[in-house]
């Protein structure tokens, strides 16, 4: 979902923190009710809504994670609200009531310029992509796809429906699929993989239509593979509302294929040895490893360790397990899904380190704006394995000051984040609607220079897929 949090000026946004109020919301309470005029605007801090559509006579579910927002369009008429939006859990959003911003717009003209002109970029946005969407997909019925590069992109969607269907035979036959024959069927996923980064990546000169089109035709095909699955299936429905939740990640980490039927179990194993999924077992060890390089680093006392949107920790216990003195790690654990930290919570009784792992509960974009309650002694290690995928530059730059504020003299942050030559990119984008932001080096250095650090990264690691790089920065 496209938010305006992405294109907000940061004084506006501020203006909306500080005159804002917080209102929390209860399991299935309702936030905004189809056919009723809204009269606020609101911002998800915490927990997880979904928007209820009509659409065509059926209805669909989108869910917003926090940093949506909602109800932004109703504050300039009094239509009534055209969707109903639920919290599915217990959920905090910021709400800016609706004559409190018309007041602002009315008095102060600076503001109301830069916040009228961003929600004319926010709606064309929306309408421009509805309108290439809708474009591509009537060529598509049309049957206007006699372009070569489309119908190379259909061959390899066809070879790969080919290798589904003799795969399934084979599994009817012997009951079950020869390690040569998943191989073959390994590299087909991969050959089409590879033709979706080259048609629609960064380099590919096809126009948008003709990129919809094979979007739109590429999850057509495959959707019905991926829901057979149990690890791809959870991306693509997103249960807590993004794709890499504690679960999913976890789940990476367990590299246990599973799904329905003869081909889910296949296919599923095909999904988590993609080099994305490859590249997120490599990096627990690599942040291991750097938890341990910051015990190792101080001679004695305690080293404090912060992780930020830290799913499952798995690379935390990891670490401890490395260490011959466990005492001396203190780790402060992060994030805004309750059930991520009741995960969590488990791994610590069992591992013995309960006294020294901290979980907070926090939603990290509202601490970056300055609405968080949650106070840490200065830190040894800030590090995040993934948050700043889902985050735009500004967010990035919140991420980084808070950091820097919260890191001890000569502490370090550290930085995830996937490198746009991941060959899944495209596929990840199109079948799972799993976009991330993928940065390269130079944008790394760029955004470590415009933060409080204001300089170009110590280091920059990479796991051994070479495609999730690391950003290291010291405090000074």
């Amino acid at each position: 979902m496209i938010t305006l949090l992405e294109i907000l000026p940061e004084y506006v946004l501020s203006w909306m923190v500080k005159r804002g109020k917080e209102r929390h919301l209860q399991e299935k309470e309702i936030l905004l009710e189809e056919g009723v005029v809204n009269s606020s605007l609101y911002i998800v801090l915490d927990g997880l809504l979904s928007v209820v559509a009509p659409v065509e006579g059926d209805r669909r579910v989108v869910h917003t994670p926090p940093g949506s927002v909602l109800g932004e369009l109703s504050l300039f008429s009094e239509d009534t609200a055209s969707v109903t939006v639920v919290a599915e859990e217990p959920s905090l959003v910021l709400e800016v009531a609706k004559d409190v911003l018309q007041e602002k717009l009315a008095h102060d003209h600076v503001f109301a310029a830069d916040f009228y002109r961003v929600l004319l970029l926010y709606t064309s946005r929306l309408l421009r992509d509805a309108r290439v969407k809708l474009h591509a997909a009537d060529r598509a019925v049309a049957g206007l796809n006699h372009n070569p590069v489309l119908d190379r992109a259909q061959a390899e969607i066809e070879k790969f429906k080919k290798m589904m269907v003799d795969l399934d035979k084979d599994a009817i036959k012997h009951g079950s699929i020869p390690e040569e024959r998943y191989q073959e069927f390994s590299g087909q996923a991969a050959s089409l993989m590879f033709v979706c980064h080259e048609m629609l990546g960064a380099d590919s000169l096809l126009e948008n239509v003709h990129k919809q089109q094979i979007s739109i035709r590429l999850q057509h095909e495959m959707l019905p593979y991926v829901l057979t699955t149990e690890t791809a299936e959870r991306f693509y429905s997103k249960p807590r509302g993004y794709a890499g939740d504690y679960l999913a990640i976890h789940q990476i980490y367990q590299n246990q294929p599973s799904g329905t039927g003869r081909l889910g179990p296949i296919v599923d194993r095909m999904f988590l040895e993609t080099p994305p999924s490859i590249a997120v077992r490599n990096r627990r060890k690599l942040l291991a490893d750097e938890i341990v390089r910051s015990v190792n680093a101080k001679d004695n006392g305690s080293v404090r360790v912060l992780c930020m949107a830290s799913g499952p920790a798995s690379e935390v216990f990891d670490a401890f397990s490395a260490l011959q003195d466990k005492s001396r790690l203190k780790v402060t654990l992060m994030d805004i899904d309750l059930h991520a930290l009741a995960f969590v919570d488990e791994l610590r009784m069992k591992h013995k380190v309960a006294s020294q792992v901290t979980l907070v509960n926090e939603n990290l974009i509202a601490l970056f704006l300055g609405r968080g309650k949650t106070k840490v002694e200065p830190q040894d290690l800030v590090y995040s394995i993934g948050i700043i995928d889902y985050l735009n530059d500004k967010l990035v730059g919140k991420v980084l000051q808070y950091a820097y504020e919260n890191l001890a003299p000569g502490g370090r942050v550290i930085l995830g984040n996937f490198h746009p030559k991941n060959p899944a990119k495209e596929f990840m984008d199109s079948v799972l609607e799993w976009s991330l932001i993928h940065r390269t080096e130079e944008e790394m250095n760029a955004l470590f220079k415009n933060s409080p650090f204001n300089r170009s990264c110590t280091r920059i690691l990479f796991e051994e897929q070479g495609i999730d790089l690391f950003a290291e920065c010291v405090k000074e």
